[in-house]
């Protein structure tokens, strides 16, 4: 089972069209190519920082003595990516004023998004199988890091 967040725009309302569905898990595409899953985010600033570390850890593999470290760089620049990828795109958009709506376990993300588009009787806060909702009237909880090394502090 998988675990999406859903984050919904600013001013919008739970089960709004307009939600995106974030995967918490190890991305293969971001380990292996981690500039072009990076700009199909549209996390910028990071896939030119990743582009950056690789080029140096390419034109590191060429020396005769340092080659492996430059294999290295290039690897652990994937394996970050991997891993921290999701958090990033989580922090990216709660920077922009989206906000986690839902937690959902599903096997894939078409089913996720049945789950999600399920009608929620008045004034249940877990009416469906498998999804989180805060309470309604209280204050929701920073996310915490989904998956990863770094976490996100409060207002950064």
């Amino acid at each position: 089972m998988a675990t999406f967040l859903v984050l919904i725009p600013p001013g919008a309302g739970s089960g709004d069209e307009k939600a995106r569905f974030v995967r918490d898990r190890f991305s293969w595409v971001a380990f292996f190519l981690p500039f072009l899953w990076l700009a199909w985010h549209r996390a910028w600033l990071a896939a030119a920082l990743a582009f950056a570390v690789q080029m140096l850890g390419s034109a590191i593999s060429d020396h005769p003595v340092f080659g492996l470290a430059g294999l290295g760089i290039c690897l652990a620049t994937g394996l970050l990516v991997a891993l921290e990828g999701p958090s990033m795109i989580v922090a990216g958009l709660e920077r922009k004023g989206w906000t986690i709506d839902a937690v959902i376990s599903a096997e894939d993300r078409a089913t996720a998004e049945d789950i999600y588009d399920m009608e929620t009787p008045a004034g249940e806060t877990e009416a469906r199988d498998g999804v989180s909702l805060p309470a309604s009237g209280t204050a929701t909880r920073p996310h915490a890091p989904m998956l990863g090394l770094v976490g996100f502090k409060e207002g950064r």
